[in-house]
C-alpha cells in the first residue's frame, strides 16, 4: 500500500512539475516574442483643399536605429520640416527647417449671414 501511494504522489508531483515546466517555457517564449528588435516602414501624406490642412511623415526603424521626417504647413505659410533620428541610446536629436512657401494664401473662412427679421413693439 505505501508503494502504491509512493507512486501516486511521484507521479503527481511528476506532472505539476511538468506542467510548470511547460509555462516557464511559454512565458519565456513570450517575452522573447516581445522584445524581439522592430523593423518597418510607414509614410503618409495629408493635403486638403477646403480647410488648409497639410502635413505628412515617414519613418523607418531597423532594430534599435529610428529615423524620419515630418512636415506640416503653419499658419503663417511657411513649411515646417523636421528630420530626426535615434540611435540606440543617443535620444531623439531632431533638425527643424522652416521655409516660406511662394504664393500661399490661408485658407479664407466662410462666414455666412442669415437676416433675421426683428419685430418692434409688443401686441398684446
Amino acid at each position: 500500500m505505501y508503494f502504491k501511494t509512493s507512486l501516486i504522489v511521484l507521479a503527481l508531483v511528476g506532472a505539476i512539475a511538468a506542467q510548470h515546466y511547460k509555462q516557464q517555457q511559454q512565458h519565456h517564449h513570450h517575452e522573447e516574442d516581445h522584445h524581439a528588435p522592430a523593423h518597418y516602414e510607414f509614410q503618409y501624406d495629408i493635403h486638403d483643399d477646403h480647410t488648409g490642412d497639410v502635413h505628412g511623415q515617414k519613418e523607418s526603424r531597423n532594430e534599435h536605429q529610428t529615423q524620419g521626417e515630418y512636415y506640416l504647413i503653419d499658419a503663417d505659410g511657411h513649411k515646417r520640416t523636421v528630420t530626426y533620428h535615434v540611435d540606440g541610446k543617443s535620444g531623439f536629436i531632431a533638425q527643424v527647417h522652416r521655409e516660406p512657401i511662394k504664393g500661399f494664401q490661408a485658407p479664407q473662412q466662410v462666414h455666412k449671414v442669415v437676416a433675421v427679421p426683428v419685430h418692434h413693439g409688443y401686441h398684446h
